[in-house]
């Protein structure tokens, strides 16, 4: 066993067609779940066809039109579930189909709540007065969080490795150095959102990318959810009426600034579904 250790260490006869065999199961195996869990959907007022097996409305028992998925990966997934009598559950996963919106709408409007025609109607995304408005911020420090810590604790241990080495350090290394702190700052970035809540309007907002500010009219969120992904920090998931779903991580937030978010919406008669605090 250590033989062929460090034959595959060291022999790039050995170790180079390991790793093409490696990527290419890899590649397999993620192309099997999306046509797995994404075959194609045809939704009408009978039933529901996915793939080539088509479901009756008349046979469902219960659907869950928001919520999460199941399995490894796909637990931490939106979808509609739908329970049919013969215990068959069908699955509609919202990353997976660009039209996710219309689907879940049509069944919400149509199965669930029997109404006789379809109207998709977008959630308007103008320009809103705010001026009046007195809004409660909720975030927290974007250097003393432990999100703040990890981003410009590694960067500043990067820039004091440059200081104090006493040997001339080459112009790649300077290169690669600067373009991982580069890219370790625009991934903590990213998960940097913070939130202000009002009377009227929810509004998204960034420590650092200034230039972001999402609002929310309230009496356009259906649902918003407290995410977690695997390891990555806290999120809000917010689900409008026409079912348009975004998801921003709040890396700085602590948790007893969710709490009270919870409590702040749940004033403003917003649902909210708590699945990590």
């Amino acid at each position: 066993m250590l033989l062929l250790t460090y034959q595959f260490l060291t022999d790039k006869s050995v170790r180079q067609p390991s790793f093409g065999f490696l990527f290419i199961a890899i590649a397999v195996v993620i192309n099997y779940t999306f046509f797995k869990n994404a075959p194609k959907i045809i939704v009408n007022k009978n039933g529901i066809k996915v793939g080539k097996k088509q479901y009756f409305w008349e046979d469902s028992l219960e659907i869950e039109i928001t919520g999460k998925g199941k399995g490894f990966i796909h637990s931490h997934y939106e979808a509609t579930k739908i329970f049919f009598k013969n215990q068959k559950v069908v699955y509609v996963f919202e990353n997976y189909y660009d039209n996710s919106p219309e689907i879940r709408s049509f069944i919400n409007q149509i199965v669930i709540n029997k109404k006789e025609t379809f109207l998709f109607k977008k959630v308007h995304s103008g320009e809103k007065d705010l001026s009046s408005e007195n809004f409660k911020t909720f975030k927290g420090h974007p250097i003393f969080s432990l999100r703040g810590l990890m981003t410009w604790g590694l960067i500043l241990f990067v820039i004091f490795l440059f200081y104090s080495s006493s040997k001339k350090i080459e112009p790649i290394v300077i290169a690669m150095l600067s373009a991982f702190c580069t890219f370790w700052f625009l991934l903590n970035s990213w998960m940097s959102h913070y939130f202000q809540i009002s009377n009227n309007y929810l509004i998204v907002k960034n420590h650092y990318f200034f230039w972001i500010k999402k609002v929310y009219q309230l009496d356009d969120i259906r649902e918003v959810v407290y995410d977690q992904q695997g390891k990555q920090s806290n999120a809000l998931r917010i689900i409008t009426k026409d079912f348009e779903s975004s998801r921003f991580i709040a890396g700085t937030l602590y948790n007893k600034h969710w709490l009270e978010m919870i409590d702040c919406l749940k004033d403003k008669n917003i649902k909210v579904r708590n699945e990590c605090i």
